[in-house]
């Protein structure tokens, strides 16, 4: 059998962005020249400058995120303090004793959104689902008549 030539291709070098021809000779040589040294030291200068903008991008969300959640918690004691102000004003129990399930829905309905912020008054709904699912079975029996 007779042996011909076969054409080994060309290797891309990722740094260098260039062609090599594929056998370990000019893998080597390329490996060891100045060029492909200097596009490496690049390469890798580019990913540790931008790791460190990464971690100080991330640094400073999580900053932004502790000084909003901050916020928030002041904003919902504020909530609070205030929906206990306007719950002692609308009859609410000052001993601490629980108020049935009918009477607390009727107060919670009478308090408006101007009185108590849109987050107390969330939570109050979601402390009281058994008693809204209650109101709404209720409101499903209600029949209309003309």
């Amino acid at each position: 059998m007779t042996e011909y030539w076969v054409s080994q291709g060309n290797k891309w070098c990722e740094f260098c962005k260039i062609w090599i021809q594929n056998n370990p000779t000019s893998i080597r040589n390329h490996d060891l020249g100045k060029r492909h040294r200097e596009c490496v030291d690049k390469k890798l200068t580019d990913m540790r400058e931008k790791s460190a903008a990464k971690d100080k991008e991330l640094k400073k969300n999580e900053k932004l995120l502790q000084q909003i959640e901050a916020k928030a918690t002041r904003s919902y004691q504020k909530d609070i303090a205030t929906a206990q102000q306007v719950a002692k004003a609308n009859g609410a129990p000052e001993d601490g004793t629980s108020e049935n399930h009918h009477q607390r829905a009727k107060r919670l309905l009478l308090l408006s959104h101007s009185q108590v912020g849109c987050l107390t008054v969330l939570r109050a709904i979601i402390i009281t689902k058994l008693m809204v699912c209650t109101m709404i079975h209720s409101l499903d029996s209600i029949t209309v008549t003309p």
